[in-house]
Formats: C-alpha cells, structure tokens, sequence
C-alpha cells in the first residue's frame, strides 16, 4: 500500500495506520502457518518457496513513539524463524529455500528499501535470493512467475498484493498467476468503500475500472442496487462475486477491515485454488477476531443477501467474537442435516471434504466449526459418521476430510429435519 506513504533516505518516517498492523500481523502470521503447513511430514528436508511483496514500500514505518517494520522485514523474520525452528527440530536439519521479491515502483521507496536491507545485514543475499525491483507489480510479474516456473514443479508461492486502492492489480494479471502456477496464493487488499464511492455513470469507461473488468452495464448494475436499506452492503457483495468470479479462483475469502481512521472497510482477500489453503486463513480470521468483520450472516452461504432483511442488525456484528461463534455454530447445526440430505442422493453418504470444499466460501466457517458440529449431531443420532473404508465412528472426536457422512433411517422424534 506504499502510494500512500513517502519514504525518502533521511527523511521522518511515514506513520503506519492502525488498521495496517492488523494486516501486517495476518501476512507475518499467514506465512509462518503455511510453512508450517508444508513441512509436517516428519521425513521432509526440504521447502522451496518464493514470496512476492508486490507493493514493498520503503519497509519501515512510524506507530506513536516507535519504529515498526514494514511487510518485507515481517516477511523476512517469519521465514528465518519458522526455518530456525525446523531446523532445530528434525535430526536431519531442513532448509526452506525461500525467494523474495520486493517490488515498488517508486525509485525513492526503493532506495530506501535497499539501505534498510543492507542495514539489516540482507546485503549479502540482495540479488541471491533477495530481489529488489523498482517497477509497478504488472510489469514485473511475468519475470517473477518465470522464475518461479524454473525453481521447480511444485511453485510454492505467496503473492502479498498490498494495492493502496483497487485499480492497480489487473483481474486478468490474477488469473494468470492462478493459471500459470501449481500452488500460488494471492492474499490482495481492495479498498471496495473507496470503490463504490467512485462508481458513477460517468466513470464507467476508466481504465481504472477495465482493469477490475467492469463495463458499464456492470456499474449501471450496481448503482441500481443504492434503493433500499443496506444499500452499501449490497453493492459491496455484487462487487466480490464480480472479483472472484473474473479471477477464477475456487476458493476465496469475504472478511474486511475496517479503517477507523478512514471510516472505511476495505477487503482483505484470499485467493487460492486449494481448500485448505482457504481454511487456514480462515482459522486466522478468528485467532485475530478483533481486527475483522464479515458483511453477511453466521453459517453457510452467510452471503446470500435478501433485500427485505434489516442488514443493519444481521451485518454489521459479525466481529469474529465468541457471539459471532455461538451464531456460527447454531447456524451449522441447523443447517448441515439438509445439506447432508440434499447431496447423498445414491444413499452412499457425502465425503466431508466436499461438503466443505462446496460450501466454504462465502461463509466464516471452518473446518474446527464444522467438524464440532458434526460430532454433535453424530451424537444426537441425526447422522451417522462412516470412515472411508466403511467402518462406523460412533465415538471418534475427529473428523476426518475422506469420512462419509449418511443420515440414519430412522430419525428422532425431535429430528431437526421437517420432511
């Protein structure tokens, strides 16, 4: 998010805003919970791994008294410390093979970027496997996802995509990353608020706006949805599906942060073609739940906005707090035996993972939510719980992403199906 900060050798500090250390702490803590992630295999030695700061900034900032460090030192400091732990953990020793490339394309920014570095003691490894690069994200890429493509087959990758507004990353420069790449994560900030105060009639054939590919009748579209109550809230849904249906992504994430200071929410999202890369951050959400919200309802398909409702009562406190988790898992409850029911058509159950990969997307839910609430219902005798050999788990507290799920024949008298 560097076009909102200077950084001049010399110079005061910018001051770093407080709702940009909420999303400093989900890129340190995303990284450490990815490799973390990759490297539980007790055998491995190994991790090959390229992070892209696509908007690198100048790496250090100003929070009251203090000096904090930017995305490019975090980023750094989570790899070093997750590699020195594994290292000291298995009698083999390991090695993640991290690539960093930091990208600004103010030469000002990123001058002040290689002093801090070199400072730091990283001049060693500037142009080894740290890359410094003085160009906007779009015309360095292609160069980075070649390098990626010749690292090896697997192309671990992390592309922190920290755009001051919402123009600056090209939808369709997503979709290649999406296409080109094994494994790419995009973890991209989209300032919607700023987004929807823009959209006009009249802006609707900006280049700002053909690079998020909507046209006009898109915007025309959207604007029509400013009648009725909860307005803001709707054009801000229209606007994400928009987004992830022109990346392609299959798995994605709808939290926000919201500015105090700005008075403004702007999106923090998640795109990945993997399902538990969509729920580790998802987890995340909720281990750093004072600093998110999310503009729909508890459960699944929390985003399936109906215009009669009262948005201000069902949105607008849903704060990842210990009520949002009540909600979250009464929804489930309710929900999960008709999903069950609808999908288990032949009677041979439906897998967990695809009930969670078909549903996890437009919902704060996880898999930890999902799985207590099954065990739940297991236990009320609302379904049965089959491992994939076919044997029953009418005990087990884990649930497994191959267990089936099948609903009893008999059902209880209380049963919270209707049919």
């Amino acid at each position: 998010m560097s076009r909102h900060y200077e950084w001049k050798i010399g110079e005061a500090l910018p001051v770093l805003g407080e709702h940009s250390v909420a999303k400093h702490d989900i890129f340190e803590q995303y990284v450490r919970i990815y490799i973390e992630r990759l490297t539980r295999t007790p055998s491995q030695t190994m991790l090959n791994l390229t992070i892209v700061d696509g908007f690198s900034g100048g790496g250090l900032y100003r929070l009251g008294s203090a000096e904090v460090e930017g995305s490019p030192l975090r980023l750094l400091t989570a790899v070093q410390a997750a590699d020195a732990a594994l290292k000291a953990a298995r009698s083999k020793g390991f090695a993640v093979r991290a690539d960093f490339f930091f990208v600004d394309e103010n030469p000002q920014h990123i001058a002040f970027l290689n002093d801090l570095l070199t400072k730091r003691g990283y001049d060693p490894r500037l142009g080894q496997d740290i890359f410094v690069r003085c160009a906007q994200f779009e015309e360095a890429c292609p160069d980075i996802l070649s390098h990626i493509q010749k690292k090896g087959t697997a192309h671990r990758s992390l592309f922190f995509l920290d755009q001051y507004g919402w123009s600056d990353v090209r939808l369709a420069t997503i979709r290649t990353i999406l296409a080109t790449l094994k494994n790419p994560e995009i973890l991209l900030t989209f300032a919607v608020d700023a987004l929807i105060d823009f959209l006009s009639e009249k802006t609707a054939e900006t280049q700002a706006l053909l690079n998020i590919e909507l046209a006009r009748e898109d915007v025309r579209e959207l604007m029509g949805l400013k009648n009725g109550e909860g307005w803001r809230y709707l054009i801000q849904n229209g606007l994400y599906r928009h987004v992830q249906a022109r990346t392609g992504a299959r798995f994605y994430t709808p939290f926000f942060i919201h500015s105090v200071e700005a008075h403004r929410s702007y999106w923090l999202l998640h795109l990945s073609n993997h399902r538990q890369a969509r729920d580790e951050m998802g987890k995340l959400h909720w281990r750093l739940n004072n600093r998110f919200q999310h503009h729909g309802g508890a459960g699944f398909h929390a985003l399936g906005f109906d215009p009669a409702r009262d948005l201000r009562q069902e949105l607008l406190t849903f704060m990842f707090d210990d009520d949002a988790m009540r909600r979250s898992e009464a929804a489930v409850l309710e929900q999960l035996p008709r999903m069950i029911h609808a999908a288990n058509h032949d009677g041979a159950g439906l897998a967990v993972e695809a009930l969670f990969a078909g549903n996890c997307n437009d919902t704060p839910v996880t898999s930890d939510i999902l799985s207590r609430q099954l065990v739940l219902l297991r236990d009320e005798g609302e379904l049965v719980i089959k491992s994939e050999s076919g044997s029953l788990k009418p005990r087990a507290k884990t649930i497994g992403w191959g267990d089936r799920l099948v609903l009893p024949r008999e059902r209880s008298l209380f049963s919270r199906l209707g049919w």
